[in-house]
């Protein structure tokens, strides 16, 4: 097969994944448009901010399911022991967010961690109650992803993602048009949305056969029990994570900022801009895994790189051009000073979208040799160097969102550097 035909085969396979996380992704800028034209916008979407980013870091350790499910198809007994794990896991990490609603912990975890104003602490608090299915909704979606992703049927996940889209923006439009607490309509439309693509997902992966047990019972190189599930997990639940908790604490370094408030309320808005693009990338890792030994590495590699390089100029576009004020004021309304804070970190964030290509790419490598330490080596080292960078900015008393995204192009600069080391190190690419 020649060189252009793979790419064209691997973009066939990837444009569908894409659009599952792009429409994922979207729920946050329409989110932040609600809430914009909502009474108390600032309050709301900083309050938003920061209970997603608990959220999310409850629900980290669950995210690389999809990558586990992936893997692990293939026979019976690794299948049926990720199942049970998936069950416990995302329970146990939707238990652990209802036990951070509660004031005594939230004032330990928001106040005193996060450095969140009481002000904000009940407003925080409410949407995190609100948020208590999400990591479990999360998971069961995942685990099915990954094995419809395992039997080829990517249109499949795409559609789910649409249907959780359409839930988001229903419910956003009904809280916009009773003018209701903007805090709750986002809680809401947030987790009714990821369970609407757990049920999608699911039905769509029985109705499909992707659910049918493989003829292969068990292979020695892939866990037999729940214990050998663990073993193969750990690192990868333990980058994500780390990634989030990294993030939420970014969060909290933010709001330490000389403009704390309203730092507070555009470090969200523009990285849930920044996501509606970068996510569109992640992908990149699962067509590497899936791809691994049918399509020559330098192939993958430019197709991953080409991937990322057309997402940042289109980023790069939104926020560059002079119509990005007025682009930007669509997404969080006509609060002049908050389009102020938020056009610069755009532009600083440009160069995301490549970043997260390449580094899904690198990863995808090291986790289809099995050298998942890797993979949770170089996020403690992208995480330690991005939280240490956005704090010397703070200190330097640089604006509390620039100092955000430059410490997240920085970190992701010094872990991509490390992912090659690691893949070089272990010859892992061809």
């Amino acid at each position: 097969m020649s060189r252009n035909r793979q790419l064209i085969q691997l973009w066939q396979q990837f444009i569908p994944l894409s659009l599952s996380d792009v429409t994922m992704a979207l729920g946050d800028p329409l989110t932040t448009t609600t809430l914009a034209h909502l009474p108390d916008p600032r309050t709301n979407i900083a309050a938003l901010g920061v209970a997603k980013a608990i959220a999310i870091f409850c629900e980290s350790p669950i995210i690389m399911l999809l990558h586990a499910s992936n893997a692990l198809a293939g026979t019976q007994t690794s299948r049926l022991a990720l199942w049970r794990f998936t069950l416990i896991a995302s329970g146990v990490m939707s238990l652990i967010l209802a036990l951070t609603s509660i004031p005594a912990i939230f004032a330990i975890v928001g106040e005193s961690w996060l450095g969140v104003t009481p002000s904000l602490s009940q407003t925080i608090r409410s949407t995190l109650t609100i948020l208590i299915l999400w990591p479990f909704a999360i998971g069961w979606r995942r685990y099915f992803q990954g094995l419809l992703i395992h039997s080829g049927q990517s249109n499949a996940v795409a559609q789910a993602g649409l249907i959780r889209l359409l839930v988001v923006g229903g419910i956003l439009a009904g809280g916009f048009t009773l003018k209701a607490n903007g805090a709750v309509v986002a809680g809401v439309s947030l987790v009714w949305g990821v369970i609407a693509e757990a049920i999608a997902v699911t039905y769509l992966a029985r109705r499909l056969g992707a659910t049918r047990l493989p003829e292969i019972k068990s292979t020695p190189e892939l866990p037999q029990d729940l214990a050998g599930v663990w073993k193969f997990y750990l690192p990868l639940g333990g980058t994500m994570m780390l990634v989030w908790g990294a993030r939420a604490a970014l969060v909290g370094i933010v709001a330490r900022a000389n403009d704390g408030e309203i730092a507070l309320a555009a470090w969200p808005a523009a990285w849930g801009l920044v996501l509606v693009i970068a996510n569109s990338t992640r992908m990149v890792q699962q067509i590497i895994i899936r791809n691994r030994k049918l399509i020559p590495d330098r192939v993958l590699i430019t197709f991953a790189i080409t991937v990322g390089i057309l997402c940042s100029l289109i980023l790069l576009s939104v926020s560059g051009t002079p119509i990005s004020a007025q682009a930007i004021g669509y997404f969080i309304g006509n609060d002049r000073e908050l389009i102020a804070r938020v056009r610069p970190v755009l532009l600083i964030c440009a160069a995301i979208p490549l970043l997260v290509s390449i580094q899904n790419a690198l990863q995808g490598f090291l986790v289809s040799a099995g050298r998942t330490w890797g993979v949770n080596q170089a996020a403690w080292i992208g995480a330690i160097v991005m939280l240490a960078t956005a704090y010397l900015a703070v200190q330097l008393e640089q604006n509390g969102a620039i100092a955000a995204a430059i410490g997240m192009v920085i970190g992701g600069i010094i872990e991509i550097s490390y992912l090659c080391f690691q893949n070089f190190r272990h010859q892992t690419i061809d």
